[in-house]
């Protein structure tokens, strides 16, 4: 294990070879050390990017600092979005034997996949707060049209908004920003790096670390269960965080709000292409969250019907990024290097740069399917 870590870093210092400056991107120094999560008592520093499981870290870190008196991070109890203490605490002139002698750890995810798992979170979902944030600013740039509410917006159309706003460093939204760019890894040498493929070997590594065996044992029951139903869950609190608005802000239904939140579960890899939404209008306006819930998990089904479920997330994948052109494919390889050079990945993925590309029909991404 250690070895796979001494890895993933030397590849990182290896990348920050006179790339320095190059390695910092658009973000200022002052928004990463506002970013870096740290505890002095314990000797922890953690730098959070959204969309490699950030929220469930922090939550944690709740726990294992002693703020939340829980077992599981997944207990009810435990609330990600509070404050942490952050870099700015430390000194300048201690930073860097602060890091030295702490545990230090980020996380990172393939940067395409994380940023088609950015759109179907944050836009292709009922997610009214970015419909209004960064849909109705998409609409703005890829439709020239002036709208409160960019519910439709498509992941071509998302995607030069992405490239529109990196060209003018304007509404430069972190969900949909390069990893590196967050946590600075040339300033910061992060010792332990993290990935979203190996997230469970990861996380109990990190707590073995820090010395929390206990937080180990009640993740290592069914984790990827647990992590599972966590997200469910949240998805739904949303859904009906915004139930009485959808209709008054964006002149969306509330069954087309389930609908859509079904279809991200079909992307997600949760349910299966088969399974459809099995309730009418009327049924779904005076749903409770807890009757909606047992729909989707009666949907989920047996083992092997999930299995076939997981299938779906390589089928939207190539059908989200079969949409864009070769010029905005190119473009985005630039915004990812430094990640790819810094993480190990590829950042002109066969399947994506193939000449041969031809547009998928739409399914997954089409809302009345």
């Amino acid at each position: 294990m250690e070895a796979i870590y001494q890895e993933r870093r030397k590849r990182m210092l290896k990348a920050c070879v006179g790339r320095e400056a190059e390695m910092k991107g658009k973000k200022t120094a002052k928004y990463v050390k506002n970013n870096i999560i740290i505890d002095q008592v314990l000797g922890i520093a953690y730098c959070p990017v959204e969309k490699t499981a950030s929220t469930f870290w922090k939550r944690v870190l709740r726990v294992v600092v002693g703020e939340a008196h829980a077992k599981s991070p997944f207990d009810s109890s435990v609330i990600a979005l509070a404050t942490f203490d952050n870099m700015t605490s430390i000194p300048e002139d201690m930073v860097d034997r602060f890091m030295k002698e702490s545990l230090t750890f980020m996380f990172v995810r393939e940067p395409y996949g994380r940023l088609l798992s950015a759109y179907v979170d944050k836009l292709f979902s009922p997610n009214l707060y970015y419909w209004k944030l960064y849909g109705a600013f998409g609409v703005n740039v890829t439709r020239n049209e002036s709208t409160e509410c960019g519910h439709n917006l498509t992941f071509r159309e998302f995607v030069k908004t992405v490239l529109y706003a990196d060209e003018h460093n304007e509404k430069r939204d972190g969900h949909f920003t390069p990893s590196y760019e967050h946590c600075d890894p040339c300033r910061y040498k992060w010792q332990v790096i993290g990935n979203l493929d190996t997230l469970p070997q990861d996380i109990f590594y990190i707590l073995d670390r820090i010395g929390r065996t206990d937080l180990m044992r009640s993740l290592n029951k069914d984790f990827r269960e647990q992590y599972l139903n966590d997200t469910i869950l949240d998805q739904f609190n949303w859904l009906f965080y915004f139930r009485k608005s959808y209709a008054i802000d964006c002149n969306v239904t509330f069954y087309e709000a389930q609908k859509r939140l079904w279809k991200q579960f079909q992307i997600r890899g949760v349910l299966t292409k088969e399974s459809e939404f099995p309730l009418t209008t009327e049924e779904s306006e005076g749903l409770t969250k807890k009757k909606l819930m047992s729909v989707v998990y009666n949907a989920m089904g047996n083992a092997e019907k999930r299995s076939k479920a997981r299938k779906n997330k390589a089928e939207a994948f190539k059908e989200a990024y079969s949409t864009l052109d070769r010029e905005d494919l190119d473009k985005l390889s630039k915004i990812f290097q430094p990640d790819c050079d810094l993480y190990g990945y590829d950042c002109q993925p066969e399947q994506l740069f193939n000449t041969e590309r031809t547009v998928i029909e739409p399914w997954f991404f089409k809302y009345d399917t």
